[in-house]
């Protein structure tokens, strides 16, 4: 069969032109009354459900030629059980600190309960008898359900998606589905948030680094690459947006709104008062609950890798040594008082034997590496080892991921379980990447979680104030953000004094580069 490809950013997709109906599924995330309907959850929060509804008439058309065509069609409902034994306190905490709890009667019944009026799918994007419903308890589409199972029984590869919302839903599952190695087209506009910044910033995050989530595309792009006529007004409704540092998108006309370019412009609600026991953060007192014990919290340290700190690699333009000094001075301090910290390292195998084949053909043709001696992000090469302020001990856990999210095919969450963790203070690289999804997988699995500002990087200044901004909305609804100042704080009430603590390290000018792994002081390349 002769290939097919959909005109999309920043490849056209799917990679290897392989898209037919028996291999290709279109992923209908939580078109429900709760999130796009008059009284639901998200109306209730007090957000404008004309953004979450704008999705519908695009997507509606791309159900009738998927339906005519054989393509599957996978819808998904976000939703508890009746007694709520599968919702996270913390989940149900932060829904009652914005008006709308969760389990709580509500103007369409319990707020995102299963069996409710708002629970239901929205009349005009009803399943049909064949199409299959996914009932999800998280965010992510592929945590506690059998998605992946019955993709993999309908030999799907190639994921659509679509729905909302964009930053949260329809992101975390996109992040979900490219680690588990499917090939993923997100369609701009069929998705929609309620904040518009956070939407645009998404549509960036996916594309970034030759699609470090796959590609972005309209409906139309979609269309007309199966065949099928495109309405004028479908077309008509589109714009050619440059979203900043050679990525553009395709998507619905822009609005005023657009991404955050500070840290202020992230902000979405007051910071509170102190109180003993808890964090300063935003947008509440982090933990939700004041259990913060080193019985209870570790610190989890993302990519602090020598290749990452490459002076002349993606980060260059950040301040690295600033967040490398902070997050060694968080560290030291955690492991000082006690707290548990493990360590995750990204890095596939030499012969890229657990990479999916998007993710090989990416790493050759999309965003080749210069030569150089850190090498690749490869298990055994030079940029893979940790930078020796941020390296293991010999008793701390070492995860290796070969993902982008570090709860995929790695024992993460066994360390968890047996530590009996439940708090997480999360710091690492990229913020928008690695962080963002580990963190969101997280969250999913019921881990209160907080990110720190000044502990976290990203390539781009827009992604890395959107994915802070993108966290702390409806509440948290992925956790909170604090900075490192807030935490040790806190922190130095457990036992001795902030400055009791052993003397703070001292950052190198250039990071990571033609490290000894025995240095106390890294030199530099040049």
């Amino acid at each position: 069969m002769a290939q097919r490809h959909v005109a999309s950013q920043p490849y056209p997709w799917p990679f290897d032109g392989d898209l037919r109906p028996e291999n290709t599924a279109l992923l209908a995330i939580d078109m429900q009354t709760d999130f796009c309907g008059k009284g639901g959850y998200v109306d209730s929060m007090g957000y404008d459900i004309s953004m979450t509804r704008a999705p519908i008439e695009p997507l509606r058309l791309v159900f009738e030629s998927f339906r005519k065509q054989g393509f599957h069609i996978i819808h998904t409902r976000e939703g508890h059980k009746p007694s709520l034994a599968d919702c996270p306190a913390n989940k149900r905490w932060r829904s009652r600190q914005i008006g709308a709890g969760i389990g709580d009667p509500g103007p369409c019944g319990r707020v995102l309960v299963r069996g409710e009026p708002g629970w239901n799918l929205i009349p005009e994007l009803q399943p049909t008898e064949a199409e299959e419903v996914i009932d999800k308890p998280g965010k992510g589409s592929f945590v506690a359900t059998d998605l992946d199972l019955i993709l993999k029984q309908k030999h799907v590869k190639n994921l659509i998606l679509t729905g909302i919302t964009t930053d949260v839903c329809v992101g975390t599952t996109m992040r979900e589905a490219n680690d588990l190695g499917y090939e993923c087209l997100l369609l701009s506009d069929c998705t929609a948030a309620t904040d518009y910044g956070n939407y645009m910033a998404t549509l960036k995050t996916m594309q970034q680094a030759g699609g470090v989530f796959g590609c972005v595309a309209a409906a139309a792009d979609l269309l007309k690459a199966i065949g099928e006529k495109v309405p004028f007004a479908i077309e008509e409704s589109l714009s050619d947006v440059d979203l900043g540092d050679g990525l553009r998108v395709k998507m619905p006309k822009a609005r005023d709104q657009w991404m955050p370019t500070s840290l202020a412009e992230t902000m979405v609600a007051p910071q509170m008062g102190t109180k003993k026991g808890f964090a300063q953060a935003d947008p509440y007192l982090w933990p939700f609950d004041g259990q913060l014990r080193k019985e209870n919290t570790a610190l989890l340290s993302i990519n602090f890798q020598k290749s990452v700190f490459d002076p002349e690699g993606d980060f260059a333009k950040s301040n690295m040594q600033e967040v490398l000094q902070k997050s060694a001075e968080v560290l030291q301090m955690m492991r000082f008082k006690g707290f548990p910290v493990l360590h995750i390292r990204t890095g596939q195998a030499k012969d890229l034997s657990d990479t999916s084949r998007r993710a090989a053909w990416r790493h050759v043709s999309q965003t080749p590496r210069r030569p150089g001696p850190l090498g690749r992000l490869v298990r055994g090469d030079p940029g893979w080892d940790f930078v020796p302020l941020m390296a293991a001990l010999p008793k701390e856990a070492v995860v290796e991921k070969p993902t982008i999210g570090a709860f995929s095919f790695t024992s993460l969450e066994l360390h968890l379980q047996s530590l009996d963790v439940r708090n997480l203070v999360i710091i690492g690289l990229p913020t928008d990447v690695c962080v963002h999804t580990t963190m969101r997988r997280a969250n999913d699995r019921g881990y209160e979680c907080i990110l720190l500002s000044d502990c976290t990087a990203a390539a781009f200044s827009e992604t890395y104030y959107s994915a802070l901004k993108q966290i702390k909305m409806q509440h948290g609804v992925f956790g909170a953000v604090a900075d490192s100042t807030a935490l040790l704080e806190v922190l130095g009430e457990y036992g001795l004094s902030h400055e009791a603590a052993p003397d703070r390290p001292s950052a190198p000018l250039n990071p990571g580069v033609n490290v000894e792994p025995d240095s106390k002081r890294l030199r530099s390349a040049k």
